[in-house]
């Protein structure tokens, strides 16, 4: 049952990871001189992978501790759909070739940005989980 939870979860995830990357590609304007904001760093998996942070932390912040129960739930979101929805092995590739296009001074500011704030969005999403859970 969990494998089905997982794969259930995790064709959710990526079918949103997927949507995000169009929509932020249908929001980026292209042919200007000076290159938008968006389009300077990989955007898309800059925001799935913050968002996702988030999203993980407030989803541990609500579900508890696993010993208290609710284990199918967690396997599903945060196994299933957040794994799916963040894509960290996107990021390592992406790093890589900002690097490779000689961009080595954007590609630090890019894992800093996804690891600071990473683990901030991840620490705030289980403070706020926590409130409303009331712990």
């Amino acid at each position: 049952m969990k494998l089905f939870l997982v794969f259930l979860g995790g064709g959710i995830g990526s079918v949103l990871r997927y949507s995000t990357g169009l929509l932020i590609a249908r929001l980026t304007p292209s042919g200007a001189e000076t290159p938008h904001w968006l389009a300077m760093y990989p955007a898309a998996t800059l925001i799935v992978n913050l968002v996702g942070c988030g999203l993980i932390g407030l989803a541990w912040g609500l579900l508890g501790d696993p010993e208290e129960g609710n284990e199918a739930l967690r396997v599903a979101l945060v196994v299933g759909v957040l794994g799916g929805f963040t894509t960290f092995s996107s990021f390592g590739w992406e790093t890589l070739d900002l690097m490779n296009q000689g961009r080595v001074g954007t590609a630090m500011v890019y894992v800093l940005i996804s690891v600071c704030v990473g683990v901030f969005a991840a620490w705030s999403g289980h403070s706020v989980g926590l409130m409303i859970a009331g712990g």
